[in-house]
């Protein structure tokens, strides 16, 4: 399994696309470092987005997955009656980032996403006709992936077009204690 991830990455670089990184250094420190860290990405979450406004408490989250710590927050933001859902990980996201940044269908998705860059990054979007689901995974500083998903949205563009009015500046300027 490693060998695929590690394949993964080699093949996305190759491709010229950039990933995540994996900025944890030392995955047996206290995990509280990195629940530290998911409460400092949640407050450089944006206060409005577009039109959308916060309509939930900030989550910050903080796990462990095979390859390392990850940690974040997600906040569900609001305009009337649509939602939007912005989720923000940072820690050992590399193999995390190539497959969400992978075009492919994943499994339970209807349709493949497709490829395009967000600021100079790399993204992926993908459209959902039925639920009427506009989504887009993006890097931010090769250090954070940023996913937005709007439902109901009016058209396959919406998430790409909130994604460029995403405020990334406080989550390029934050200091991370447990990371490189």
């Amino acid at each position: 399994m490693r060998r695929i991830a590690l394949f993964a990455v080699v093949v996305a670089c190759a491709c010229g696309r950039e990933t995540g990184l994996d900025t944890v250094v030392d995955s047996s420190a206290d995990p509280a470092i990195w629940r530290r860290d998911a409460e400092k990405i949640a407050g450089a979450l944006p206060h409005a987005i577009g039109a959308f406004a916060p309509r939930e408490a900030v989550d910050p989250f903080a796990t462990s997955y095979r390859t390392g710590p990850v940690f974040g927050a997600s906040c569900v933001y609001a305009d009337g009656g649509k939602q939007l859902l912005v989720r923000v990980e940072s820690g050992n996201i590399a193999a995390r980032s190539v497959a969400a940044l992978d075009p492919g269908t994943p499994s339970g998705a209807k349709a493949a996403g497709r490829q395009l860059t967000v600021k100079g990054s790399p993204a992926v979007a993908r459209w959902d006709e039925d639920g009427r689901e506009s989504e887009i995974t993006f890097l931010v500083s090769r250090r954070f992936i940023v996913q937005l998903r709007v439902v109901p949205a009016a058209g396959a563009g919406e998430a790409p077009l909130l994604a460029e009015a995403f405020d990334e500046g406080a989550l390029k300027a934050l200091s991370l204690e447990g990371v490189r």
